[in-house]
């Protein structure tokens, strides 16, 4: 995982929970050890990118009208249709599964640009 991190410039820590929370939700398998490593815990096909990213957010909120101190509140329909953005932007996500995406052409060139890059840094 180390090395993946670096790669993306992200926190080992960070990348450690989103990990774990998915090997927890299926979409990983997590092994330990010499031989160990990250498998898919689920046929790519059935992994829908909406469903991820629903699983991992805690909040898809655009604004936070509560925690805001809105003059407009109770009256305000932008809450409304700020929620209907949000779903659809969802529902546009889940017409993707990881299938998809590792079937695409320019994913896989990168995905393999990143698999070199891991290589040279061992």
């Amino acid at each position: 995982m180390g090395e993946i991190a670096r790669h993306y410039q992200i926190s080992l820590e960070h990348l450690r929970k989103v990990v774990h929370k998915m090997a927890t939700l299926g979409y990983l398998k997590s092994s330990r050890g010499r031989g160990g490593g990250l498998l898919l815990g689920r046929d790519p096909a059935r992994i829908r990118i909406g469903e991820v990213v629903m699983a991992l957010e805690n909040d898809l909120s655009i604004i936070d009208c509560q925690a805001l101190d809105c003059l407009l509140q109770p009256g305000c329909s932008l809450k409304t249709a700020l929620d209907r953005a949000g779903r659809a932007f969802i529902a546009a996500l889940n017409e993707v599964t990881l299938a998809d995406l590792l079937n695409d052409r320019g994913m896989r060139q990168q995905f393999k640009n990143i698999e070199i890059a891991i290589r040279k840094s061992r």
